[in-house]
């Protein structure tokens, strides 16, 4: 199922270490250089290729599995979301002192679905990926957007990033 992809590009670039042993020393480190974002329509059709639905068949699956999997942890339930994790319900709760009255209308915020990923479905494996040291190219307009292969919106090559070391 996993075919290897075209290298995930990165530049190099130098920090100061703020902690840890390399405390103080200027050190250079990898950064992976963002390359496209997929639209859900293309992932869909890539979907569709090794089954027997059309892509729009697909997108409606994938999101009335989606919806459903919201639903479901909404009214407190546990989702086991196969390769992906686990969808649980999450929510922040602010500090009552003892003795006052709780009212979770007021004191309960933020309710929502905690994805706990599958610690290993989310690690590539080193024969999955190779890589490319990319050279970034002086920084251009949004409005000179490059096409996207992936049929989403993918910035230009150059961009806000910081210049790569030689």
């Amino acid at each position: 199922m996993s075919k290897k992809n075209k290298p995930i590009g990165y530049i190099l670039g130098q920090h100061k270490v703020g902690v840890g042993p390399n405390k103080g020393k200027v050190v250079i480190q990898a950064t992976p250089l963002g390359r496209h974002r997929m639209s859900f329509e293309r992932f869909c059709e890539l979907v569709a290729k090794d089954t027997t639905l059309n892509y729009m068949e697909e997108q409606s699956v994938l999101n009335l599995a989606a919806d459903m999997a919201r639903e479901v942890v909404a009214k407190g339930d546990v989702v086991d979301f196969g390769r992906l994790g686990t969808l649980s319900p999450s929510l922040k709760s602010k500090v009552v002192p003892v003795g006052s009255e709780f009212n979770a209308n007021v004191h309960i915020t933020e309710p929502r679905v905690n994805l706990r990923p599958n610690a290993t479905y989310f690690r590539l494996r080193p024969e999955e990926v190779s890589y490319e040291r990319m050279i970034i190219k002086p920084a251009m307009n949004m409005d000179d957007k490059e096409p996207d292969e992936y049929g989403g919106d993918s910035p230009p090559s150059g961009g806000n990033i910081p210049s790569p070391l030689a």
